[in-house]
C-alpha cells in the first residue's frame, strides 16, 4: 500500500483512518456507562474530521481522475451520515433508540468505507501520479487537524464550502469539546 520510495499517500492514509473507524465503533458497541459516551464522541469527532478532509482533499482528486460518479454517491452517503450522525449526537447513549439508530450508522459507515475502498480509490491509483497522492496525504493529514469535531448537515460539502465555513464550524466545535472536557472534568 505504499509507494516505491516508502512514502504514504492519500489512500493509504483514508484506509488507515478507515481501520481505525471499525475499531471505533466497535468500541462503542462494547463499552457501557461513561466508557461508552467517551467512546461515541470519540467516534462522532473522528467521523466529523475524516469526512471533511475527504470532502476537501480526496473527493476533488477523484473528480479530476474521472470518478464524478463516484463522488456523486459517496456525497450523498456521508451527507446522509451527518444527518444521521448529528440526531445521534445529543442523545444519551443509554437512551431508548440510540442502540438502534447507532447500528444503523455503524451499518452505514461501513458500507459507504467498503464503496470508497472498491470505487474510488482505485481509480485514484489508477489515474493520480504517486507523487501527487503522497502529497495529498499531507493536505489529509493537515485538513483533518483543522476540521470542525462535529457534524454540520447544513454546511455544504465541497471543498470550496468546508474551506469557507470550515474554519468558523472548527473554532465553535473546538471550543464547544474544550467546555464538555472541562466539564466532565469538574
Amino acid at each position: 500500500m505504499t509507494q516505491s520510495n516508502g512514502s504514504t499517500d492519500v489512500v493509504d492514509a483514508v484506509q488507515r483512518d478507515h481501520r481505525e473507524i471499525e475499531s471505533m465503533l466497535s468500541a462503542v458497541d462494547t463499552a457501557t456507562g461513561d466508557a461508552r459516551r467517551d467512546a461515541f464522541e470519540d467516534l462522532v469527532r473522528k467521523l466529523a474530521v475524516h469526512e471533511t478532509a475527504e470532502e476537501e482533499v480526496v473527493h476533488p482528486l477523484a473528480k479530476g481522475a474521472g470518478a464524478q460518479d463516484v463522488v456523486d454517491e459517496v456525497l450523498e452517503e456521508e451527507s446522509t451520515a451527518k444527518k444521521a450522525l448529528s440526531a445521534l449526537d445529543g442523545m444519551d447513549v443509554n437512551s431508548p433508540g440510540f442502540d438502534t439508530a447507532f447500528a444503523k450508522i455503524k451499518n452505514d459507515v461501513m458500507r459507504h468505507a467498503t464503496h470508497e475502498e472498491q470505487q474510488e480509490h482505485p481509480r485514484l491509483r489508477e489515474q493520480v501520479p504517486a507523487d501527487k497522492l503522497e502529497r495529498a496525504a499531507k493536505m489529509f493529514d493537515l485538513a483533518e487537524k483543522t476540521a470542525p469535531t462535529r457534524p454540520h448537515p447544513a454546511a455544504p460539502e465541497s471543498r470550496t464550502g468546508n474551506l469557507v465555513l470550515g474554519p468558523i464550524l472548527a473554532v465553535t466545535d473546538r471550543v464547544r469539546d474544550a467546555v464538555r472536557n472541562a466539564m466532565k472534568q469538574s
